[in-house]
């Protein structure tokens, strides 16, 4: 069976779960705030962000993060938000095709690769793709950007991925390598941190995925000065920071 075959057969999320989650995080936005949606990868350089745009505007910064098919979802089905920034172009243009997105304010603000990661020391001894064949594997569910990022990796190096598990965001990829359940996984460079080792894949960042933010509509006026704070100087080095690339 191939890579694309076992995609194709595992394409359903727990939409309850998702609505479920961001109802209980609404109830906590204050209305005085801006709500801003982020992918999962972003957690902590939006956390960044948000502090320091709030340092320069005052403004507080209400976050939900998610995975980019979940955040899509909850936009879709009417959620209230400000700003959304999602881990691919095609994400984007599903949340645009609700006609929602404030026209105009689209724009590629980061860039981001994938990474071979396994558990400290190793212990499966993966050193290439190639050494995935028989071991415990896991990636992203092809819903979400990851996924996709790694079923196009998969095409390109001519190999079956046939992971063990797949996940509904990065994060939950990474906690499965660090917890040492899984010998492997694939997850954006942005995500590796102290807990897991990580090799690099020749011409990994030659499909690197392009990260797009956007004001919704009806949202508050301070959304478009939070998406030029996301590209200033200032923004762009924070995601520097967290190994995101620049736009080109």
């Amino acid at each position: 069976m191939t890579t694309s075959q076992n995609f194709r057969g595992i394409l359903r999320l727990n939409a309850f779960l998702a609505v479920f989650s961001f109802l209980s995080l609404s109830c906590g936005l204050s209305q005085n705030s801006l709500h801003v949606m982020a992918a999962s990868s972003l957690t902590e350089a939006f956390e960044e962000i948000a502090e320091e745009f709030k340092k320069e505007t005052q403004v507080e910064i209400s976050l939900t993060i998610a995975g980019s098919a979940s955040l899509a979802s909850q936009i879709e089905d009417g959620a209230k938000v400000d700003v959304v920034a999602v881990a691919d172009e095609e994400t984007m243009k599903r949340i645009n095709s609700t006609k929602r997105v404030e026209e105009g304010s689209l724009k590629i603000f980061a860039t981001n690769y994938l990474v071979l990661a396994t558990p400290l020391g190793n212990p499966g001894s993966i050193e290439s793709l190639q050494d995935l064949k028989g071991r415990i594997s896991a990636i992203c569910s092809p819903q979400v950007p990851c996924g996709k990022l790694s079923l196009k990796l998969a095409i390109q190096e001519n190999i079956d991925l046939n992971p063990s598990s797949l996940e509904p965001n990065v994060r939950s990829v990474r906690t499965k390598i660090e917890l040492g359940e899984v010998d492997a996984g694939l997850i954006y460079i942005t995500d590796v941190n102290a807990k897991i080792n990580y090799i690099t894949i020749d011409r990994s960042e030659q499909i690197a995925t392009n990260y797009p933010i956007a004001s919704i509509q009806g949202g508050k006026i301070e959304s478009t000065d939070f998406i030029e704070f996301v590209l200033s100087p200032a923004g762009q080095k924070i995601l520097e920071k967290y190994r995101f690339g620049a736009p080109s």
